[in-house]
């Protein structure tokens, strides 16, 4: 029978006005953990001022040991009073900024220097000097690995080149004071003074106008003593360091606003809730009629619990996931940058035919397995693309994306534009996105049918199309993976084994580019079309001959139907190495069959733009 339940009512009030509110608990739980660990005393989680405190910390590091080597170097060629007292004056200067940095043996290192007698082979100590200076280089060329704001990332870069440039003139110091007059001396010194002068090309390409005109007023250093220009890039160093901290102050500005703002949105929408939730509370204490039984208070507070709980583990695991995908992929990146630079020395000095050929197709499985860790770095939304500077032609980048595939011969091109070029910006990722259109292709259609590409202009942009002899779609299936392609969902395990949709879907949104996959007008298979935005197409037209970027314009690339990569070697898209002090090369014998030194100039920019970049 129903009654009249006024004493139940005004009982439930609190009851709803609880559920109501959980939502609330697991908000204000979820932006509070957000806000102590952005500004907690052991937060500080994306601040960027600490990774630009941890470059600065590496150059000043860096430079005092740099001059601790060469006055090593001294009392080990001399033996005298002087450059002992010199020697044991820099290493208190190395002291007062290593407190933290300090490398393992170097005070077992500086004992035996200072024992050693005089005119004692000097390598051994320089060899020991140089690892220690080498892993504060490292270190700053690794710090634009990090997910962290463009503007901070673009400086990292450029401080990083200007500390591989600092190394290098150091080492032409040391080949100097060490007149050997022997071959090896002379290859050793050109191979330093080619990688000091890539290093300074490689700075003025990303570095703020202000850094640039810096530059211009530090000698050369090459034609004579080395230690004025030393001392002069030293300076510009500190001097760029100071300006990183400015970009990351304004940055973490900015970053504090748009936390004040988030938590003020919170509060909010939690004031306008609690409002509602009192609503519903008056509301509930009139007598009304009811039917139900009472809830159990108890099963509210289980409730409420679990919510905050589950709440906060999710968050806690897709920070954690995502932070664990990023490290790794970066780890492996490194690993296998070394792989590649190990086999671009074994290949510049093979001369066997058969030798060659094996180790191209390792080179090849290196730059495949590259391709795999960038993939893994656009799915976890962490940034790939280099700091370029020129445009691509259409030609360069189709074969450029062709060669990251393990069945690229049958790679067949019907028709390429030859006056389509790509912005640099947008390079990498449409690279990237092309390479796994192609696998795609490749693996769904037969392994005799060759896949078919077509790049044309189409109004201002440019269109390239991807035709497999596949088995094709069915409609329904095609308009599901065409909605995913047009607004990427989160990946998740039903979609885990298609990885290259997700990637390619997202490096797509990046860019403003449209993928569409359709049906051939006849026959089967199925059919990719790339749509690239006027925004990422430079027209030779609309800029004048002398103006820098149509200088920078590669000359239209002859295409020829069915062409294939030279020698059936890959040409790979150029990604950062981490090269510290190179390897000296030996000298260069062309092979029998055709390499990448007889690629044409425009590919062979391609090939070596950024190939030990960091």
């Amino acid at each position: 029978m129903l009654v009249d339940a006024a004493p139940a009512g005004r009982a439930s009030g609190p009851r709803l006005a609880t559920v109501l509110l959980l939502p609330l608990l697991g908000l204000l739980a979820v932006a509070g953990l957000a806000a102590y660990l952005y500004a907690g005393p052991g937060g500080r989680m994306d601040d960027p001022r600490a990774g630009v405190a941890t470059g600065v910390a590496a150059d000043r590091a860096a430079t005092e040991l740099s001059n601790e080597r060469l006055a090593a170097l001294n009392l080990l060629l001399t033996g005298s009073e002087p450059a002992r007292s010199a020697f044991t004056a820099q290493t208190q200067a190395s002291d007062s900024v290593l407190s933290k940095l300090r490398p393992a043996g170097l005070a077992e290192l500086r004992t035996r220097v200072a024992a050693a007698p005089q005119e004692v082979a000097a390598g051994d100590f320089l060899m020991q000097y140089t690892e220690m200076i080498s892993e504060f280089v490292e270190l700053r060329q690794d710090l634009p690995r990090r997910t962290g704001p463009g503007t901070v990332n673009a400086a990292l870069r450029a401080s990083g080149w200007l500390a591989v440039a600092r190394e290098e003139l150091a080492q032409i110091q040391l080949i100097d004071r060490r007149d050997a007059d022997t071959p090896a001396w002379h290859e050793n010194l050109a191979a330093h003074r080619a990688a000091h002068l890539d290093a300074l090309r490689r700075f003025a390409e990303v570095a703020p106008t202000a850094w640039r005109d810096r530059l211009t007023q530090v000698p050369s250093g090459l034609g004579g003593d080395a230690q004025p220009a030393l001392d002069a890039l030293a300076a510009l160093s500190a001097w760029a360091g100071a300006d990183e901290g400015r970009i990351a102050d304004a940055v973490r500005d900015e970053q504090n606003r748009t936390l004040l703002a988030g938590l003020a949105a919170v509060v909010v929408v939690v004031a306008a809730s609690i409002a509602l939730a009192v609503r519903a509370a008056r509301a509930a204490r009139r007598p009304r009629r009811r039917s139900s039984p009472p809830i159990d208070p108890e099963e509210f507070q289980v409730v409420r619990q679990e919510a905050a709980r589950a709440v906060a583990e999710q968050a806690a695991l897709r920070a954690g996931t995502s932070a664990a995908v990023i490290g790794l992929a970066r780890r492996s990146q490194r690993l296998a940058d070394e792989l590649v630079h190990h086999l671009d020395a074994a290949e510049r000095d093979e001369a066997d035919p058969d030798r060659l050929a094996q180790l191209f197709a390792l080179d090849h499985l290196a730059t495949r397995i590259r391709h795999d860790n960038q993939s893994l770095l656009v799915l976890a939304g962490a940034d790939t693309v280099l700091g370029r500077r020129d445009p691509v032609t259409l030609l360069d980048l189709l074969r450029a994306a062709q060669s990251r595939i393990q069945d690229y011969p049958r790679i067949e091109y019907s028709m390429i534009a030859p006056d389509v070029h790509v912005a640099p910006d947008a390079v990498d990722d449409v690279v990237h996105l092309l390479a796994e259109l192609f696998d795609n292709a490749t693996r769904s259609g037969p392994s005799d049918r060759p896949v078919l590409v077509e790049g044309r202009r189409e109004g201002a942009g440019a269109v390239v199309e991807v035709a497999d002899r596949g088995p094709g779609l069915d409609p329904q299936r095609l308009a599901e993976l065409n909605a995913r392609l047009a607004d990427p969902p989160p990946l998740d395990a039903a979609e885990a084994h298609r990885t290259g949709l997700a990637v390619a879907a997202r490096l797509a949104a990046r860019h403003g580019l449209t993928v569409t996959l359709r049906p051939p007008p006849s026959g089967r298979g199925l059919r990719a079309v790339v749509q690239l935005p006027p925004e990422l197409i430079l027209d030779p037209i609309s800029f004048p001959p002398d103006s820098p970027v149509a200088r920078r314009l590669p000359p239209p690339r002859p295409f020829e139907r069915g062409q294939v990569l030279p020698g059936n070697e890959p040409v790979d898209v150029p990604h950062p190495r981490s090269t510290l002090v190179p390897v000296v090369p030996g000298p260069v014998r062309t092979p029998d069959t055709p390499t990448v030194d007889l690629e044409p100039e425009a590919a062979r920019d391609l090939l070596t733009e950024g190939r030990s970049s960091a």
